[in-house]
């Protein structure tokens, strides 16, 4: 059976057209939870009521993330809230290209 965290790393895998990792990402050549063409995402989950991001786990994701050529995003679930935490850079690119696209009459859709 799987656990939450597995869930977690499926039903994101699945949103955003990627493969969860098997091992969780154990494997030298294979890092992060889940994997897209664009995205190699750290994922988090707890029941609890918080969830403290330390520097030292953001800075394994972006470290991974760039060397493989994509970009890093943490991936948080709290008590079923679904959050992603993106590098302030990333953010900005992403919402400007929002802008160019709804500009061109294209609006995003969520998949």
């Amino acid at each position: 059976m799987a656990t939450e965290s597995q869930k977690q790393e499926r039903a994101f895998a699945k949103k955003v057209g990627g493969l969860s990792v098997p091992a969780s990402g154990a494997f030298w050549s294979r890092k992060g939870d889940v994997r897209s063409d664009d995205l190699l995402v750290e994922a988090k989950t707890t029941d609890k009521a918080s969830f403290s991001i330390k520097k030292a786990i953001w800075e394994k994701i972006r470290r991974e993330a760039l060397l493989d050529g994509r970009t890093p995003v943490l991936a948080i679930q709290i008590q079923n809230r679904n959050l992603v935490v993106l590098d302030e850079e990333d953010f900005l690119e992403l919402r400007s290209n929002a802008a160019r696209h709804m500009g061109e009459g294209a609006v995003p859709q969520p998949p």
